[in-house]
Formats: C-alpha cells, structure tokens, sequence
C-alpha cells in the first residue's frame, strides 16, 4: 500500500465515480482502477461495489475512510515539512 493508492481510495470514495475519480487525479479510469485493484488485493478485501451504473463503499471501506484521510494529510504535512527544510538550506 502506498500514499498514491491512498489517493486514489480517497478520490473513488469522494465522487463515487471512477470516471470523474479518474478526472480529477488526472489519469485514465483504467489505471486509477488498477490502482485500486491492487491495494484491495494487498489489503485482501474489497473497498468498493461495483456496477456498470453504481459505485459505494464496502463495510471495509467505510472502515478505513477516515485512516485514508488522516494518512495522506500526514504524508502532505512531511512533504511541506521537508521543503521547508530544504528552501532553508538554499
């Protein structure tokens, strides 16, 4: 699992919507659905019922929404760490 599959996760779960999910993380639906694939298959569950017409959260998805978002916001708070660091070495 990493903070891009996490993003991804998020981006389903916000829109409910692969297509527009996919739009806004500028990406094909295709891959922001391998992306979720592989972090079900890493996590050994299923996030997301899927049908041609409908997208909603599982029990285990519903579970993890608010770790997903506290994680990413830890790893956006590094990363503005880290370059706040970095700019005062310049």
């Amino acid at each position: 699992m990493n903070i891009y599959q996490l993003r991804c996760f998020l981006s389903v779960a916000d829109t409910l919507h692969f297509g527009r999910a996919a739009q806004s993380m500028d990406m094909l639906p295709a891959s922001l659905g391998r992306q979720i694939k592989i972090l079900e298959n890493q996590l050994d569950t299923k996030l997301f019922f899927r049908t041609t017409r409908n997208v909603s959260l599982t029990a285990a998805g519903s579970a993890i929404l608010e770790d997903a978002r506290l994680l990413v916001a830890q790893a956006d708070q590094l990363e503005e760490k880290i370059r706040a660091i970095r700019k005062n070495e310049k």
